[in-house]
């Protein structure tokens, strides 16, 4: 095959009948430079070569920069080689180039190509983005972004004056050489293999190689600032935000029309929460100085909607127009424990606001003013987050709830008729995180919520009612612990719940299939539970008159170290009670240990299908 290209030995591997073991994509080679020629400038030059073996694989292969105006896409070629020949040459003005946002911050680009060839084929990169009047922080380098994509060579290369002091934080300590009056730091990385899909894996940035990497002392859009420690990070932050009381006179008035009866200092909190949902919307903004400063809260008034960090702002300030203190804080929702070690501004992405109160503290979400006040959702609960003060950042922790608190619970009642039809009444509890999905559930309409609340349940339900929906969502009183919880009763009809053969009827137990999702193949990863949760579900089946219980299931209970779960059955006064419970467990399982996390999966999934037998008197 000497002289073949790496797509003409694929398409060969095809025809062999080998492309079971073709994984998506690969990227076949990524070189990636950053070049530091001043505090505010530098140059990030890329090579790239992806073999893209398939449509699932697309991703791997697309090209996609954003710039603003301290980033520009300053060159960019390439190529497309199908079947053993190049069908396409790439050029700058093959680049798609859409403005992300425009209102809130300065214009930021999205610049994206997306190739277009016979499978398989391979695209290659070349570009170079050009920084100016600003760097806070490199480029981050992670050579694999997705599942089923191994990578053969991939490297970043890191080269500031060698007066300049850096801080990175990677998978694998660099080669440092000091060459020409620079320091050269070089990641390299050889034949990673792909990583695989599976369900409740660790996340895939734990997996994979990366480096994330900063200046110590850096200048941005016309700013100074150093990050040796979050104090520092939080000093400069403070700098960046707009000038304090900058809300409007008329919005001010508004504001204290609306709180003029309140009685505390939370009924404020509240009136200022519910105005923030009625009068903005977020919108995202994540580049040029927007990606780090809030916009001035007469913007804000003015557009109607913000980023993160503009509407955490904006509400600070309507409650300062009230005497209220608040602080702004940082956090990365994805990860919830920073990198030791390493402070840097670029390792945030979302702003929340804190208000300390006399027994609790407030963690205010401003993007989404649905999640109800006093809540601490899933995002931001037992992360680590920065406080930004006037005197600099000050690390410290979101409060988690007890694992005990994730619970949905099913109440259920078949009311069987003698033939096999029945009438289901279910209440449905849901608290914590669970009740999240309840939110906006008053807003919904009759045919969604039906949707909403029938997802999952078996053969073809008729005459749906929802008799009932309370919530505790606006309770909160100050008082720490407040966990939300939503509670629903509704009801439907629904044939072939029992299936009559002579004067026997086999009867389906639950009215809605559950199951524990488990792979047949071994295990390549461990399991990873990171928080606890319960399913509680409990059935009481009506029998109908006339019929007595011939057969009920064995009940059992069954654990492993990530989950436990239990089933049983008993008669009552004119039926029979189910009740099963799942329960998982925080923690890690070995690959090895799988086959028993595969054995309770099953059993939970055989008792969810569950028979019981009725039989005609005589």
């Amino acid at each position: 095959m000497k002289g073949l290209s790496i797509a003409a030995i694929a398409a060969s591997l095809l025809l062999a009948g080998v492309a079971h073991a073709q994984p998506a994509a690969e990227v076949l080679e990524m070189e990636a430079k950053f070049t530091l020629s001043s505090p505010t400038e530098g140059r990030f030059e890329v090579h790239q070569r992806v073999l893209v073996n398939k449509q699932n694989g697309l991703g791997a292969g697309t090209f996609l920069v954003y710039t603003d105006e301290f980033r520009t896409l300053s060159s960019f070629s390439g190529s497309i080689t199908s079947g053993g020949k190049v069908v396409r040459k790439l050029k700058k003005d093959d680049v798609y180039v859409s403005l992300e946002s425009d209102a809130l911050a300065d214009k930021s680009y999205v610049n994206a190509y997306e190739p277009v060839a016979p499978y398989p084929f391979e695209v290659e990169y070349n570009y170079t983005v050009s920084y100016k009047k600003a760097i806070a922080s490199f480029p981050s380098f992670i050579p694999m972004e997705d599942y089923d994509v191994p990578v053969r060579s991939a490297s970043y290369t890191i080269a500031v004056p060698w007066t300049k002091k850096i801080q990175y934080k990677a998978s694998s300590a660099p080669e440092e050489t000091l060459s020409k009056n620079q320091m050269v730091y070089r990641w390299e990385f050889k034949d990673l293999p792909g990583i695989s899909r599976e369900e409740r894996m660790p996340p895939l940035a734990e997996m994979v190689p990366y480096v994330h990497a900063s200046p110590l002392e850096f200048q941005f859009a016309g700013t100074s600032g150093t990050q040796n420690d979050w104090k520092e990070v939080g000093q400069w932050l403070w700098s960046l935000m707009p000038a304090r009381q900058a809300v409007p006179a008329g919005v001010q008035q508004e504001i204290a029309n609306l709180t003029k009866d309140c009685t505390s200092d939370l009924e404020k909190i509240r009136v200022v929460y519910d105005f923030l949902r009625q009068h903005t919307r977020y919108v995202s903004i994540q580049l040029g100085i927007g990606g780090f400063a809030p916009t001035a809260p007469e913007r804000v008034a003015a557009s109607g909607f913000g980023d993160c960090k503009a509407l955490s702002f904006y509400m600070q300030q309507l409650l300062a127009s009230l005497g209220i203190g608040s602080e702004y804080v940082i956090v990365n929702t994805n990860r919830p424990k920073l990198y030791d070690g390493y402070a840097s501004v670029g390792q945030m992405n979302h702003a929340i606001l804190c208000v300390p109160m006399q027994r609790d503290t407030l963690w205010v979400e401003c993007t989404n003013p649905s999640v109800p006040l006093g809540y601490r959702h899933e995002d931001i609960a037992g992360h680590e987050v920065v406080l930004i003060r006037y005197d600099g950042g000050e690390q410290t922790r979101v409060p988690a709830y007890p694992d005990s608190l994730s619970v949905e619970a099913d109440r259920m009642e078949v009311r069987l008729a003698a033939d096999g039809s029945a009438r289901v009444a279910v209440e449905r509890t849901a608290r914590l995180d669970r009740a999240e999905r309840f939110f906006s559930f008053t807003e919904l309409k009759a045919d969604d919520a039906r949707k909403f609340l029938l997802s999952g349940v078996q053969g073809h339900p008729e005459d749906f009612r929802v008799e009932s929906f309370a919530d505790n969502f606006r309770d909160y009183d100050g008082t720490p612990g407040y966990v939300p919880e939503a509670r629903v009763r509704f009801s439907y009809g629904v044939s072939g719940v029992g299936r009559v053969n002579g004067d026997r009827m086999f009867v389906r137990v639950f009215p809605f299939q559950i199951s524990m999702n488990a792979q047949k193949s071994a295990r390549k990863y461990d399991l990873l539970v990171n928080r606890a949760t319960a399913n509680r579900d409990s059935v009481l089946v009506v029998i109908p008159e006339g019929y007595a219980v011939e057969h009920l299931p064995e009940g059992r209970t069954l654990s492993c170290s990530v989950a436990d779960f239990r089933q049983e059955f008993r008669q009552v006064d004119g039926g029979v009670l189910i009740v099963c419970e799942i329960r998982m467990k925080p923690g890690r399982m070995p690959a090895a240990d799988y086959p028993e996390y595969r054995e309770l999966a099953k059993a939970v999934n055989k008792a969810y299908e569950s028979s019981l037998v009725l039989k005609k008197n005589p």
